[in-house]
């Protein structure tokens, strides 16, 4: 700083040298005033121009240099001027008026010559007063700016590059990563914001997971994303929604049987844990089985999120790379990790809307289905009207009336509607030597039982699976016909062409069209 500011006062000396010296020469040596002006402001003007590009001076230091040209030196102008006039009085004075061409001499030729030094004098005493004073407070100034500038926030690059002149060196290095996690927050902000926008869009819980997945493989730019759907009873499930690019295996509707996940990681989503998987085959705790589950679906690399639905798991939100190994960076771990809480979220929130809707269409559906049992002649006309009516209102591939003895604990089926292609079980007697030790005492007390895959039921004896295959059955819903308080028999739906989470809507349905049923039955018989 102290280099800057000796050269800053050499130059303007030498400038005010410069200056000052031309002005005397140009108007000593040329009678014409105009033309002596005229040449000394374009000289000075040059002057100027050349020593201040040349020196690079800042901003700052031009100003106060151009200051003093058009502010003072016009002061010293204006004293040569006066002196130059009081010498062509004194050369009129010394002619004759006859030679000088006038008849009066002009006032001016009476101030003594004396009185003119010492104008100039004062006033270019008080020109230099002056600019010792703005160069003062210049460096007063300069002294202050380091503290401004370390106050001052720089915003832009070019305000710190302007600046590097006055402010001083900074020791401490600038870390951008001080910088850049506020960048990806405000960015992760935006992304959540707008994934969050399209999820409130959705219309149902099936538009919602579609949504979802194929959003959030935008946001994270991966091959794949699934959602994927839990019982956490058995930790089983499978994939609900899928968003892939093209040329990878599909995993849509893929039942998922994960031996590994409750014992090494089922707990742990439960909690909000999030997985990064950066390559399968170098996870030290990665176990065989489920490096083998991955490489079915050409998996590198995948990150795995709980969705979290009013404090259950729901199920995962899971991201695969495919093309190659990922090493996941802690802001997409982190956007990953929010955007699977707003799918829960809005799952919750669409869930909530379903069950009012579905509440409602319960209520009009189970009024319906009265109506018409309401009007039915018989009991043969009720069961048929009962069955057609409950497989339209549950949508299932198969619903039976099972009439029981409850003495010997077999029975016959005496209404069936099913749909077409699949095999008809109408009057077929069932001997069952499961149902009495099982599930007999079970069902007249008016429990209901949702199996969800004949396969994956723990407590599934292998007679009960043999009878269901005989019907193509995957997975199937039962419910007590009660009449009197006493157990007429069962009403039951079957899936049979895949496997089927029964929703807890669903089974309170069905259990309350049982009751319906068993209300009309036994009206029919008091007719």
């Amino acid at each position: 700083m102290q280099k800057d500011n000796e050269k800053f006062c050499n130059f303007v000396q030498y400038t005010t040298k410069i200056s000052i010296y031309k002005n005397f020469m140009f108007i000593i040596n040329t009678k014409n005033f105009s033309n002596a002006a005229k040449a000394r402001h374009k000289f000075t003007m040059h002057a100027f121009r050349r020593q201040m590009w040349r020196q690079q001076l800042p901003r700052t230091q031009k100003i106060i240099v151009l200051f003093t040209t058009f502010f003072i030196l016009p002061i010293l102008a204006t004293s040569a001027r006066a002196e130059n006039s009081n010498r062509q009085a004194i050369a009129f004075q010394n002619n004759t008026p006859e030679q000088a061409g006038i008849t009066h001499p002009p006032e001016m030729a009476f101030v003594p010559r004396r009185q003119v030094p010492l104008n100039l004098v004062l006033e270019t005493g008080a020109g230099i007063l002056l600019l010792c004073g703005l160069i003062a407070a210049y460096l007063a100034n300069r002294m202050q700016t380091p503290l401004t500038t370390a106050t001052k926030p720089q915003n832009t690059t070019s305000s710190k590059t302007n600046n590097l002149a006055l402010a001083p060196r900074s020791t401490t290095p600038l870390l951008p990563s001080t910088i850049e996690p506020i960048q990806d927050e405000i960015a992760q902000a935006e992304l959540i914001k707008e994934v969050t926008l399209q999820l409130q869009k959705a219309f149902d819980a099936e538009d919602l997971y579609k949504t979802a997945v194929k959003a959030i493989r935008c946001a994270i730019r991966s091959d794949r994303v699934v959602i994927y759907q839990l019982d956490t009873n058995t930790w089983q499930g499978n994939i609900v929604a899928e968003s892939v690019a093209p040329g990878l295996p599909q995993t849509l509707h893929v039942k998922i049987s994960d031996p590994c996940l409750h014992a090494h990681r089922g707990q742990l989503y439960q909690q909000g844990h999030v997985r990064a998987i950066n390559d399968i085959y170098d996870e030290p705790e990665l176990t065989d089985c489920y490096i083998k589950l991955l490489e079915q679906f050409a998996v590198k690399a995948n990150l795995v999120a709980p969705i979290v639905q009013n404090d259950v798991l729901f199920g995962l939100l899971i991201a695969h790379q495919c093309d190659r190994p990922r090493i996941w960076q802690q802001n997409e771990i982190s956007l990953f990790s929010r955007l699977a809480t707003q799918v829960g979220f809005a799952i919750n929130q669409v869930k909530v809307i379903e069950n009012q809707e579905a509440e409602a269409e319960r209520a009009q559906l189970i009024q319906e289905v009265t109506l018409q049992l309401q009007k039915a002649f018989d009991a043969e006309d009720l069961y048929k009207t009962a069955v057609k009516a409950i497989r339209r209102a549950i949508r299932s591939d198969r619903v039976v009336i099972y009439q029981l003895d409850t003495n010997t604990w077999q029975g016959n089926i005496v209404a069936e509607s099913v749909a077409p292609g699949l095999p008809q079980t109408l009057h077929v007697k069932i001997s069952d030597p499961c149902l009495h030790a099982h599930r007999g005492q079970l069902y007249q007390q008016g429990h209901v039982r949702a199996i969800n895959d004949i396969y994956d039921e723990p407590e599934l004896t292998d007679c009960y699976i043999k009878l269901l295959e005989q019907f193509a059955v995957k997975a199937n819903l039962v419910a007590p016909i009660v009449q009197n308080d006493v157990l007429f028999g069962l009403l039951i739906a079957h899936q049979c062409d895949r496997p089927r989470i029964w929703q807890q809507n669903e089974i309170s349905l069905f259990s309350r069209l049982a009751t319906q049923v068993g209300f009309a039955i036994n009206q029919i018989d008091l007719t």
